[in-house]
């Protein structure tokens, strides 16, 4: 455990490093933003293959100077067969343009190699833009976007990984809308808790005359619940 504190420390000093190096390139007039998202999410392993969530994020925009608001998950998941299993959330996004309310519904397959882990998910999305200046109408958009991740786990406390996943607007000005390039450490600091520090480099495609970079840091606090059904009394507990 002590070697994982480590760990933490030397990459969190290498991120704040790079990231000093990476924001002190970009300006205010170039259509690139630096952010930080921070959150929170507990993770609840239930019987039968099912399992829920609920996720908090916090997201700091213009180079981290803007709290641009809160987003709030609630997740659903069923194991269907060994390698898949089905997946529906609920988000609740309360930011600075207005309050957002976003539904996904798909599927994520994954399977394992040793030390490594591959997995594909593929998700339609359905968000309904309710916005605060009342001049500005509703808007209503689809998306469907799919995912492609590696981990890695060189000890059983920390796992490595990077993803790529392109994410497609139903009538969008261009084929791809944004696109999500992931690497980060997954970090046991103690029992049942991970933290989860991330890079993301996210291209835009929505605007029709000109694209836009979004760099994204982020930190996350992972704890997850194993609730299984005792084989005598029918009792449910919490796994050790």
């Amino acid at each position: 455990m002590k070697n994982n504190f480590r760990y933490v420390t030397y990459v969190i000093v290498f991120l704040v490093v790079n990231t000093n190096i990476i924001f002190a390139q970009t300006s205010r007039t170039d259509p690139n933003d630096n952010q930080g998202w921070f959150g929170a999410k507990l993770k609840v392993d239930l019987p039968s293959g099912w399992g829920t969530s609920l996720d908090y994020q916090a997201r700091f925009i213009n180079d981290f100077n803007v709290y641009n608001g809160s987003y709030t998950t609630v997740g659903a998941t069923k194991k269907i067969i060994k390698h898949v299993e089905l997946q529906a959330d609920f988000r609740l996004a309360v930011v600075e343009k207005g309050t957002y309310y976003r539904g996904s519904f798909g599927f994520e397959a994954s399977k394992g190699f040793g030390d490594f882990d591959f997995g594909l998910r593929m998700l339609v999305q359905n968000q309904l833009q309710d916005f605060n200046d009342e001049y500005k109408d509703n808007q209503r958009e689809g998306y469907w976007r799919v995912r492609l991740e590696a981990n890695y786990a060189p000890t059983d406390g920390i796992q490595l990984y990077v993803s790529t996943e392109p994410i497609m607007k139903f009538g969008g000005v261009r084929p791809i809308d944004n696109w999500r390039n992931s690497a980060g450490v997954k970090i046991k600091v103690a029992k049942r808790t991970k933290l989860n520090l991330f890079y993301m480099y996210r291209p835009d495609y929505a605007k029709s005359s000109y694209n836009r970079l979004f760099q994204v840091v982020g930190l996350n606090l992972d704890y997850t619940l194993k609730i299984k059904k005792s084989n005598t009394g029918g009792h449910y507990l919490i796994s050790k």
